[in-house]
């Protein structure tokens, strides 16, 4: 369903707070509330609870928990999907080198699911969402690597009305499988929105289908 792929972008990128505090989401499809997401954390010390329990026909629902942990220059990460797919993925970082990736299924691994082929310098999501949602402005360009691919994020436009700073953002594959099989979809347009210095909005488009993430 073509649903699926924004919805599995957004929850790539959801996986992080850069706040010591709780903060919660509201997960929309267009105009319908389709579940909720909650986490806490600083920095690379951060988890999040995501539940979608209202998606159409119920073909995404689930959940999506992930962590990620900081020991002085390694960052470690875990991710697990549970319903309609079940996923597990973990991977460390050592100055800014992946060092060890794991995928289950097995069958779910990647040309980049092998350490030696991640290009240094990748973020994990934790701190991929960290820069968008604890952010003023536009971002500015980075790298992501899930355990399975990697994409790159950069802000192609601005504009600034009224105290709302709205970001045009490009996302691309650039290694890896892209997403949603089999198309394997390697581009989509994503759009945040800051009002009054305080991210308010993420939205990501793919085949027809607008997926927001907003702020409570």
């Amino acid at each position: 369903m073509m649903t699926r792929l924004p919805l599995t972008i957004a929850l790539t990128l959801l996986t992080n707070a850069a706040q010591a505090q709780d903060r919660s989401f509201a997960l929309t499809l267009g105009d319908r509330q389709i579940g909720t997401l909650a986490f806490a954390g600083s920095g690379a010390n951060a988890s999040l609870l995501s539940t979608l329990d209202n998606t159409p026909l119920g073909v995404a629902d689930g959940t999506f928990q992930a962590a990620a942990t900081a020991s002085g220059d390694t960052v470690g990460y875990q991710g697990a999907n549970r319903g309609s797919k079940t996923r597990d993925i973990a991977y460390a970082r050592t100055g800014g080198t992946v060092t060890t990736v794991t995928v289950m299924p097995a069958d779910d691994m990647t040309d980049l699911s092998v350490a030696t082929a991640v290009p240094a310098g990748t973020l994990t999501p934790p701190e991929v969402f960290g820069q968008l949602a604890n952010g003023t402005t536009c971002p500015n360009p980075m790298a992501l690597y899930d355990g399975r691919r990697v994409a790159q994020i950069a802000t192609t436009a601005m504009a600034d009305a009224g105290g709302t700073v709205t970001c045009d953002i490009s996302y691309r594959v650039v290694l890896g499988k892209g997403h949603l099989s089999p198309f394997n979809f390697k581009s989509l347009a994503m759009q945040a929105e800051y009002r009054g210095g305080a991210f308010a909005r993420l939205t990501v488009s793919a085949g027809g289908f607008d997926v927001n993430i907003l702020a409570q």
